[in-house]
């Protein structure tokens, strides 16, 4: 976070404490005492106070406070509601000793408090738009963006520090030469820097999700010094600190890391490695904003709806438990880094220069890659991108692999099922990777087109064969 948004969120809350029932003479009291002193009582005046401050504008939902301060919804952190509801240790109950607090009754006044301003999905009514400085960039049904005041109905809850007034263009700018430089001389460069801008619209218009296909994008690059990182980097900068997770795929199984998913608009990550398997079931879930459940150690469980646009860079593509199914590749799309720029070309925090000096431009180009979006209905989608993903579907699923590298068509010879999964088995041990059992090798070899037939007690695959020597050499030719 920003110096100038934590100052700004600091006089936020200093504004509260000033609207709350006034002390004197250092004293802790209020000018209307309590009647009981009851957690409930106590969770109503706070709630009262907040109201005030935020002019009727607070809501708790997805596990946070929230107040409209004039241009999006802010969460209020933990510890500045602990603090205000300290304001209440030592407030005067009528006929009764003052209020005693301590961590438990504050827990618990806080909990009250969140019931009453309880509001169930109340940001799944967001509007739909990129929320800039000065107003909400709305997009037609063609796609064409227009400016529109900030107004609470909108349901934003973060805002890009930048001001659009219109399209502007990134000829000859550093941003032009950020998003070029990895793709010289890449017949498909225009296809990729387009995908580019649409992720980055896609993330700040909150579209990822209610897109017909929901995208994951993954930059793959076996070099170093490619372009990925500043490209992960510039995407990242575009939004507001607040606004975006870096949780990998790998950890989307686990609670503790999937709750720092709601309410994020970018979830980014440079380091998706081999080690682990991504599990595709939650991967699915995630992409698309499917309801899920997660909680922090200790604490209530969480039910929200992710909204992020998903951004991953890495140096191999990783393996998914379980392979690739359809609804898996569906929301994939890999971009190819074929480049290593040259010694001379590399400018060191490139991606921060562009965003310190050039984000009007930056906020440009995201709008436009959002206006395109909408016209097509999908990502555009380089041509190597299909052929990426298909190598990573037969990388990812063994059965797959097995397939594309051991077997070939053969009308005039059969496969015998024990014959198949042993080889199937030997192949991907002497790979590094753990087999399938024989009923799954059964049921995926099926998935992939090939029907299991029985004549007597012959059982096995019809019209394929085990890859000989003459037949690699034949592929080849």
């Amino acid at each position: 976070m920003g110096e100038a948004e934590s100052a700004r969120e600091f006089v936020n809350l200093a504004e509260i404490l000033q609207k709350a029932d006034s002390y004197t003479e250092g004293k802790a009291g209020t000018n209307q005492p309590l009647a009981r002193g009851s957690d409930v009582e106590i969770a109503q005046r706070i709630v009262e106070k907040l109201r005030e401050a935020y002019g009727g504008n607070v809501v708790y939902c997805d596990g946070d406070f929230y107040g409209y301060d004039g241009k999006r919804w802010e969460a209020l952190e933990e510890h500045e509601m602990r603090r205000y509801v300290h304001i209440w240790d030592g407030a005067v109950i009528v006929g009764k000793k003052e209020v005693g607090l301590n961590r438990s009754r504050i827990d618990s006044i806080l909990k009250e408090s969140a019931t009453i301003l309880m509001v169930k999905d109340w940001f799944v009514g967001e509007r739909f738009g990129i929320n800039c400085a000065n107003g909400l960039v709305e997009f037609g049904v063609d796609g064409t963006p227009r400016l529109v005041d900030h107004e609470p109905a909108h349901r934003k809850r973060h805002v890009l520090n930048a001001e659009w007034n219109g399209p502007l263009s990134i000829k000859g700018s550093k941003l032009e030469r950020l998003l070029t430089l990895p793709f010289l001389g890449d017949p498909e460069a225009e296809d990729k820097i387009k995908v580019i801008g649409e992720a980055g619209g896609s993330a700040a218009t909150g579209l990822a999700t209610k897109l017909v296909s929901p995208k994951a994008i993954v930059f793959e690059g076996e070099a170093a010094n490619n372009g990925k990182s500043q490209i992960l980097e510039l995407c990242r900068g575009v939004l507001p600190e607040r606004a975006v997770a870096s949780i990998s795929p790998m950890k989307f199984d686990d609670d503790k890391y999937r709750v720092m998913l709601a309410g994020k608009m970018l979830n980014t990550s440079d380091e998706l490695g081999t080690a682990h398997a991504i599990s595709g079931e939650i991967f699915k879930f995630v992409v698309t904003g499917n309801p899920l459940s997660a909680r922090n150690v200790y604490e209530r469980m969480l039910t929200f709806r992710a909204t992020a646009q998903h951004m991953f860079a890495c140096n191999e593509l990783p393996s998914v438990q379980g392979g690739m199914d359809p609804g898996v590749l569906r929301r994939l799309l890999v971009l190819l880094f074929g480049r290593v720029i040259p010694e001379e070309d590399r400018i060191p925090n490139f991606a921060s220069m562009v965003l310190r000096e050039e984000m009007p431009l930056v906020l440009s180009f995201v709008v436009d890659g959002a206006s395109r979006l909408l016209r097509q209905g999908k990502f555009t989608e380089p041509g190597s991108s299909r052929g990426a993903l298909e190598r990573w579907a037969n990388l990812a699923d063994t059965v797959l692999g097995w397939l594309d590298e051991r077997v070939v068509r053969s009308d005039n010879d059969n496969l015998q099922s024990t014959v198949a999964y042993v080889d199937y088995s030997k192949w991907t041990i002497a790979g590094g990777r753990k087999p399938y059992s024989q009923k799954v090798f059964s049921q995926k070899m099926q998935a992939a087109g090939y029907k299991p037939d029985k004549s007597g007690a012959w059982r096995g695959f019809r019209g394929i064969k085990l890859v000989s020597m003459e037949d690699r050499i034949r592929d080849d030719i």
